[in-house]
Parts: C-alpha cells; structure tokens; sequence
C-alpha cells in the first residue's frame, strides 16, 4: 500500500502515457473490446483510493460517492486522475484492484475516475459478479453422462480456463489432448444449467475422469 497526497500536480505540461487500465476504458468505449476485458483490467490493475486526512493502514475509510438512492465507491486510474475538489484534505491510497473489489460491501459499486466527465459506473450487481468470478477456480470442469451397458458413465468432457484475455472453453479429445468448444456447449451450461446436457464437477472428478480416459475403461463418478 502507498500514500500520496491526493492532488493533480499543476505544473504538469506534458501528459503521461495512458496505463493499462485506461487503455482498456478507452478501447471498451470506443466498442473495440468489449465491456467484459474491464472487469479483467480491473482486478489486475493497482487503484487510487482516497480517505481523509493521513490513512490509517488498519482503517481504510475510503470516499463513497453518493447517487441517488446508490453508493459507490469512488477510485481512479492514477493519482494524477483526482479532482481536486475530490483530494482536498484527502491522502491517495494504492491498492490492488482484486483487493479492493473483494472487500468490497455488497451493496456498493464502484464508480472509475469520477469528476466532470469520463468517468465509468459499475452498478453493485456487476460488482458482486466480479467479486464471485474473481474468487472462482482458474479452470472449471464438467461432464456428459450416457447410459452404457446399464451403467451411467461419463462420456465427455468439457472446461473453463480463465485467461487475461477471457474465458477459454474446450473439449478434452484424448489424454492431455483439447479442442475448442465449437458449440459453445459450456457457455450455455453455465448461463442456463438447468436447460444443460452437461454437468460441473469438481477438479477431483474431473481427474477421476482424466484417469478412466487413460485406461479407455469407464466406470459411474463417484463424486462430483
């Protein structure tokens, strides 16, 4: 965690070079990415955050801004992003964007480099998505049950791998062998499980599964 005094520097005359997370907001704008790759640079990015007076390491008291009936948490991309009516008597904190969105309260969002103008709202709902998604597992597993011979037995296998870039969604073809989801099959099972012809286990079901493809013999799950 660093502190700055939170203030636009006024004798600045050369603009700095945008950081990774303003690239992205001005790219998401711009509708040449779409508004998921924010939510990515989000949590990888490093906040400003303001709180009153010298901050308190062991209690972060950081400035809400209130609109109508919502709150939302008010960060920005650099220190040099506060308005100054925004930093007056305010101390910048830099925090790590993961850190900031998982501790969040449940009923703020967040709001980037608010002022003027530029800035970008994301309602609570969205945030409570992030918070989720951010905590899930890097890679998610799931499986296609048939009967065979009497028994039900798993017969594909499908993952989630999550990447900078998004979500990647394959088909294991053979042992250590994967070929994209052509058929957005993990995509529908995750937005309409139940309507789903495929069900999520876990890593250690999953292996179970790697292991019966290894031996071509398959046998019923015994946990999911």
């Amino acid at each position: 965690m660093r502190s700055f005094q939170a203030m636009k520097e006024p004798h600045m005359t050369e603009p700095r070079p945008e950081n990774d997370l303003e690239v992205t907001m001005r790219l998401v704008r711009s509708g040449e990415l779409p508004s998921e790759r924010l939510a990515l640079a989000l949590l990888e990015a490093e906040l400003a955050v303001l709180v009153d007076g010298t901050p308190d390491p062991m209690a972060i008291e950081p400035f809400i801004v209130h609109r109508d009936d919502a709150n939302f948490l008010a960060v920005f991309t650099a220190t040099d992003q506060v308005p100054a009516e925004f930093g007056e008597g305010r101390s910048a904190l830099l925090l790590p964007g993961r850190l900031l969105i998982s501790g969040g309260a449940p009923e703020v969002g967040l709001v980037l480099n608010p002022g003027p103008a530029g800035a970008m709202e994301i309602p609570p709902s969205t945030l409570a998505a992030l918070r989720q998604a951010s905590a899930a597992p890097s890679t998610r597993y799931f499986v296609r049950e048939q009967m065979v011979e009497g028994q039900v037995v798993p017969v594909s296998v499908f993952r989630r791998r999550s990447i900078p870039e998004g979500p990647v969604d394959e088909r294991l073809l053979d042992v250590d062998s994967w070929t994209d989801d052509r058929h957005g099959t993990v995509d529908k099972a995750i937005r309409f499980p139940l309507d789903a012809n495929i069900e999520e286990i876990s890593p250690e079901a999953a292996q179970d599964v790697f292991d019966m493809v290894a031996r071509r013999t398959y046998v019923p799950l015994q946990r999911r």
